[in-house]
């Protein structure tokens, strides 16, 4: 049978804590990682954390990427999750659940609790839940950008008013529809040059590709668009059909002139995406999108946002990390 404890302040940190020691496995989601989170959450090489690590969360100094870090270079897997508020650890058999973020404020100043259960329901039905989670891999760019933007945190009024009016609900994912077209020749020198400066912010290139996309003016979701979101493109060729292409990251949003006399511009963006990753035929797309979301709305190629969270997740689902098509 098991036993379920109630857990308060210096409680619940020792035996967070412990159990995060004793593990063999640890799944964490915990919505803000503070400063000195990598010390209060002792995770190690295998184990995984998901944060909300959007950049209107790390300029609000919500997570301190620094402190991401710290449990990268340990062999943690870290992901982000925009608007992520769940505060749940499971080690082995144990799930702690409470109100508390990682972070020194927590620890030291705030009145915290939660419950600690070997519950077998509740096990399995939070691991279920991580799992849906881990679709954002925090990637070496994503986290310079991070360490760019980080502001420390102010607890006064005026800077949580601030805090709050900067977070938008932006989409989490965004379908691409394009023609197979190439640039002039008379563009590709410049053209090349943002593809070049792109491809240096890959970091791990036996594992990634840069990519590239164009539009003939300023389109609107580039307004909207920032390093680290998310892009699925759906490519028309003239003679092959469309073919959907595993989701890659934004590294860079590029545009230039390329038409002096009238002032025409081109954007032009560069994606990092899986060096093995695998294409699928449109028709095989919307058949596996649809019967998983139990909807008909993906019925022809356009360019559309993803803002339904849940929606989004189980999109990306539909190839594995490394960009191959999943058959789960």
């Amino acid at each position: 049978m098991s036993v379920t404890s109630f857990l308060s302040n210096e409680t619940l940190w020792q035996t967070l804590a412990a159990r995060i020691r004793a593990a063999r496995h640890v799944d964490a989601a915990i919505a803000y990682l503070g400063q000195g989170g990598a010390t209060l959450l002792p995770l190690r090489r295998g184990d995984r954390l998901v944060v909300d690590m959007s950049l209107p969360t790390v300029r609000g100094g919500g997570t301190d990427p620094c402190e991401v870090e710290k449990l990268i270079r340990r062999g943690v897997q870290a992901f982000t999750r925009r608007n992520l508020h769940a505060k749940l650890v499971v080690a082995d058999s144990s799930v702690i659940c409470g109100s508390s973020n990682v972070s020194k404020r927590s620890q030291q100043v705030l009145d915290e609790a939660a419950i600690l259960t070997g519950d077998p329901s509740a096990l399995r039905r939070a691991r279920q839940f991580i799992d849906r989670l881990c679709t954002e891999p925090v990637r070496p760019e994503y986290l310079k950008q991070c360490k760019r933007s980080y502001k420390p945190p102010r607890f006064t009024g005026d800077a949580n008013r601030k805090y709050d009016q900067g977070r938008v609900r932006r989409a989490k994912l965004w379908i691409i529809r394009l023609s197979d077209y190439s640039v002039p020749d008379s563009e590709r020198r410049r053209y090349e040059q943002g593809q070049s400066k792109a491809e240096k912010r890959i970091k791990n290139k036996r594992r990634a590709d840069m990519d590239s996309f164009h539009w003939p003016h300023k389109p609107r979701m580039a307004s909207e668009l920032d390093v680290g979101d998310w892009l699925i493109q759906a490519v028309k060729y003239r003679d092959e059909g469309t073919f959907v292409y595993p989701p890659g990251q934004l590294l860079l949003t590029d545009h230039y002139v390329r038409d002096s006399d009238s002032g025409k511009e081109r954007w032009v963006f560069h994606l990092e995406v899986p060096r093995r990753g695998q294409r699928m035929k449109w028709k095989e797309f919307r058949r596996a999108a649809n019967s998983m979301l139990g909807t008909g709305n993906l019925t022809s190629p356009r360019t559309k946002p993803v803002r339904d969270v849940q929606v989004a997740d189980r999109i990306l689902a539909l190839w594995t990390a490394g960009g191959r098509v999943s058959r789960r």
